[in-house]
């Protein structure tokens, strides 16, 4: 009886691998009519492309967001491009609709992404599955929009949320994650490479990482930075 229950088992498990394997051979990711994310910094060719999975209501993602953006500013757009793709997890009640909020701010006026970014972040709390378990959609996206008048006009803003402005690019950046394996957040590519780092790195552990790859000397870069107070950066 065991046998026979262990070769059912084995059945239904090989049938599912085949369904499985079979959708993702079949099933295409939209493609997009630019490149996926939302670029830090000023446009331009860069050595090195690291892409951030974050969501904007994970506690995680805020904590790694200031560091992210330090490691951009060090190095500069002409040696590293940090791209955010924002990966809103089906447990995070509020996620989808920042994600399309997100995007709705990106075209309103792209020069403000990242500060929209950084002030969700700080009243993300209001936006955890607790605060809102009670409250409507119509009540969160009143919320967001309080966030989103920081930077640009609200009423403009609650208007496109309200017509499912942003939901069809939410869904294409959302299946093209899924697409690379993400399963949670924060999670990072480095040229296209699934990176091991924690939201807790600091500057220092992504130098030790990033550092090698621009053919800069982890040990004479330490020595000079000591010496002189300065970092040493290709040019």
């Amino acid at each position: 009886m065991a046998n026979k229950q262990k070769n059912n088992f084995n059945i239904l498990m090989q049938q599912w691998l085949i369904i499985y394997f079979a959708c993702q051979v079949c099933a295409q990711v939209p493609i997009p009519n630019r490149p996926l994310g939302f670029p830090y910094g000023s446009e331009g060719q860069s050595l090195i492309q690291l892409d951030a999975f974050i969501d904007l209501t994970c506690p995680f993602s805020m904590v790694a967001f200031p560091t992210l953006k330090e490691v951009a500013d060090h190095y500069g757009v002409a040696n590293l491009r940090l791209n955010v793709v924002l990966f809103p997890p089906p447990y995070h009640r509020s996620a989808w609709l920042a994600t399309q909020s997100t995007f709705i701010i990106q075209d309103m006026d792209s020069s403000v992404t990242f500060k929209w970014m950084a002030d969700f972040f700080a009243v993300q709390k209001k936006f955890f599955n607790d605060p809102t378990r009670n409250k409507s959609n119509s009540e969160i996206m009143s919320m967001i929009a309080d966030v989103a008048g920081n930077v640009v006009d609200r009423s403009t803003f609650l208007s496109k949320l309200q017509e499912d402005e942003g939901d069809s690019d939410a869904r294409i950046m959302w299946k093209y994650s899924c697409s690379r394996y993400m399963s949670g957040t924060p999670q990072f590519l480095v040229n296209g490479v699934t990176l091991a780092a924690s939201s807790s790195w600091t500057l220092d552990d992504w130098k030790s990482i990033i550092d090698p790859l621009l053919g800069v000397d982890v040990g004479s870069r330490e020595q000079h930075t000591e010496e002189t107070g300065n970092s040493v950066m290709p040019q």
